[in-house]
């Protein structure tokens, strides 16, 4: 059943990775197999599995929102965290082979063999495409909204885009969201209250909690085995938090069936 509150909805907001697509391989399958390809040795699965979550973790503290503030570009931030991964898994390279493996990894996450949308987006995005103005707000960097996207062919159902690198906060800041009125209401021409917006998306603080607090509706969604990132945020406090039930889906056509019946 949809909240009543949802009757009111004329945006949605959607988190990207988790939400609208994933990782084709585990990412550290896909570095080791990368370092391979480039002609080096590369370290055990296992070993990489554990330095990524540290070293991205590392990378995003050093350099918050994928170095917006100390104006790095994506692919200095990039080459910087994977080159943490590889030496933290006991895997160091000379420049040259560094430079080689990077690339490799770089093009991978550059081309549809990197990436799958789930099964339920395209789906989603055609019917609610047709009834409400969407975009995408994500702790992410900016080859997300004008490269992947784009070359999965998701950018056609969505008018506006809100990632942490542009705009230098990330979720759950209420400011990100705030952002994303902002975006909403240039592409309607109006102006758009947080009410207005519906945000869905599988991390409990950054999308379901940051949402709530900066006066959303939000959905949680809970997809079967896809991995979490930034599982280290905390979860912000808002109004009646203690006693409300999380919105937890378990696919955006669920999402799509309780709009269905708010409207």
């Amino acid at each position: 059943r949809a909240p009543a509150a949802w009757h009111g909805i004329r945006v949605i907001t959607l988190d990207a990775t988790g939400t609208l697509l994933y990782h084709r391989d585990p990412i550290a399958e896909a570095y080791c197999r990368c370092a391979a390809e480039a002609g080096v040795r590369p370290p055990p699965v296992d070993a990489m599995r554990r330095s990524f979550k540290t070293a991205f973790k590392a990378s995003l503290q050093r350099w918050p929102c994928f170095g917006h503030s100390a104006e790095l570009s994506t692919r200095a931030w990039w080459a910087h965290t994977v080159r943490e991964a590889f030496e933290g898994a006991g895997a160091r390279y000379e420049d040259a082979e560094f430079a080689r493996v990077f690339r490799t990894v770089y093009q991978h996450f550059g081309s549809p063999e990197g990436y799958k949308v789930f099964d339920d987006v395209l789906p989603f995005l055609d019917w609610a495409s047709e009834r409400f103005c969407l975009g995408v707000v994500s702790n992410n960097v900016d080859r997300l909204v004008d490269s992947t996207l784009p070359m999965l062919g998701l950018h056609r159902h969505l008018r506006f885009y809100v990632v942490s690198q542009e705009v230098g906060v990330e979720k759950p800041d209420r400011e990100i969201f705030a952002r994303a009125c902002q975006e909403a209401a240039g592409a309607l021409g109006r102006p758009v209250a947080p009410g207005e917006v519906l945000h869905v998306g599988d991390n409990y603080a950054a999308d379901y909690c940051g949402a709530r607090a900066a006066g959303m509706a939000a959905a949680l969604l809970s997809r079967s085995g896809v991995t979490q990132y930034q599982t280290w945020l905390e979860a912000p406090d808002f109004e009646g938090k203690s006693e409300e039930q999380v919105r937890a889906v378990a696919s955006l056509a669920e999402v799509q069936d309780m709009l269905s019946r708010a409207g």
